[in-house]
């Protein structure tokens, strides 16, 4: 009995880090082959399939439904857990307010395929196998602040290398990290995946819209820096981690 609660603590993990890794090489041959509109449509379908192989494996692993791991329930603490990430989204979009003008280059064909289409899928995939998967076993054991902490830095380390896979960069991995990080917070408060994947979908459409965004570049935009603020989204995220609930219930 205790060997088949270690497992569950640390094999969701192990699957996580597989599953990541086949993605990354698949993706990364196949995109040789493709380019624009068709390149997102196979990356979606990828992530979607991907991800539905995460639900088996949890089915498998930990006996929960696609529908138990997918509930709305607990969406009031999840979303009480992700304040600080809220925060930090609030910011990235008063900087798209002030700092763009004109959003060019974006087809129709595009904005389907690349804005909402693979965004939907990656908030789907990444959620499933980044939070849920590699912090599920933290269910399966006892409860204690350093556990949780370890997930969830976990989580940060993950997320963040997977992000800087095709060139380093320090800023982009203390970024997506920290984000990583939030999301986590949200899972291990609440056991909610959905919450983490709508905040994910909305924040990566924004983010990706970024893309084809012409710059005004005014006075006030050319101050500001998200770096301050990410900082701010890991310091609530943390303190939301540590901090004590006097009950479980909604």
């Amino acid at each position: 009995m205790n060997k088949a609660l270690a497992n569950k603590k640390c094999i969701g993990i192990v699957w996580a880090m597989g599953i990541a890794c086949c993605f990354v090489a698949i993706s990364l041959i196949m995109g040789r082959f493709f380019k624009g509109t068709a390149w997102f449509l196979f990356s979606s379908f990828l992530r979607f399939i991907f991800g539905f192989v995460i639900l088996l494996v949890m089915k498998k692993i930990y006996r929960r439904s696609a529908a138990d791991v997918l509930s709305i329930k607990g969406s009031k603490r999840a979303l009480i857990a992700g304040c600080g990430f809220i925060l930090y989204f609030l910011y990235f979009v008063l900087l798209m307010c002030l700092g763009v003008k004109a959003i060019s280059g974006l087809s129709a064909g595009l904005l389907i395929s690349q804005i909402i289409l693979q965004q939907v899928a990656t908030a789907f995939y990444e959620e499933l196998n980044f939070r849920t998967l590699i912090l599920e076993g933290y269910f399966h054991g006892e409860s204690s602040t350093g556990r949780k902490l370890a997930y969830a830095f976990l989580s940060f380390l993950v997320f963040g290398a997977l992000h800087i896979v095709t060139g380093w960069s320090l800023s982009l991995f203390w970024r997506t990290g920290v984000i990583g990080f939030a999301f986590a917070v949200i899972y291990l408060k609440s056991r909610n995946i959905f919450i983490p994947m709508i905040l994910h979908f909305i924040y990566d459409v924004a983010a990706n819209l970024s893309y084809y965004a012409q710059i005004n570049e005014s006075p006030l935009f050319m101050r500001l820096n998200s770096m301050p603020i990410i900082l701010i989204m890991f310091l609530i995220s943390l303190i939301m981690l540590l901090r004590k609930e006097k009950s479980k219930s909604e």
